[in-house]
């Protein structure tokens, strides 16, 4: 099957890997990297011990496997987790709304090779988006999740799997959940910020 989509698709993760290889050798600063840009984000000027909740960075360790390394309480990589603390400390439903977007796109590469498990993540997804741009309105949730996909998909071996999750979902129908605030995966109500 060699639609115009597929080759799309397979064009851009080809892209990705080529940025993430040409950055690898040559230190262009990315959205994770120090100094990089970080979107809307607001970084303050503490350093990091001073942080709360953040786990040991898995380092190369936690490219291994497409899984990386979990240990925290949200239940994303460790690499990711720590990202979205360190640089998101300024705002609980954004932190909030990038955990479940990271859990989406993790659980959609780990599943990638069923396609009843991919529809239900492009599901997940639906939700994810309603629960992003309702908290934080859509320019913000997309540069924010425009900031965090290359983090998520830092190795070929995820963004591989990424493809193939998308290459699952080419006939899928996927309607608008309209749900608001009850598409988050959390008490969007309680948090103040």
């Amino acid at each position: 099957m060699n639609t115009p989509t597929k080759k799309f698709i397979v064009a851009g993760g080809a892209l990705v890997v080529l940025v993430l290889v040409s950055c690898g050798l040559t230190g262009c600063k990315l959205p994770w990297s120090k100094g990089g840009n970080q979107g809307d984000s607001t970084v303050t000027n503490t350093s990091t011990a001073e942080i709360p909740g953040l786990v040991p960075d898995p380092g190369e360790e936690g490219k291994r496997t497409l899984a990386g390394i979990i240990t925290n309480p949200k239940g994303v990589r460790d690499d990711i987790y720590n990202f979205i603390l360190i640089n998101h400390q300024d705002s609980e439903k954004t932190r909030e709304v990038l955990f479940q977007y990271a859990k989406q796109m993790q659980g959609a590469m780990l599943d990638a090779s069923s396609k009843e498990l991919s529809m239900k993540h492009a599901d997940e997804y639906e939700k994810v988006l309603e629960c992003g741009v309702t908290l934080l309105g859509f320019d913000k949730y997309y540069q924010l999740r425009k900031n965090l996909k290359p983090l998520v998909l830092n190795t070929e071996a995820r963004t591989m799997a990424y493809l193939q999750y998308d290459d699952q979902l080419g006939d899928g129908v996927f309607p608008d959940n309209n749900q608001g605030m009850s598409a988050c995966n959390f008490d969007a109500a309680s948090l103040l910020n």
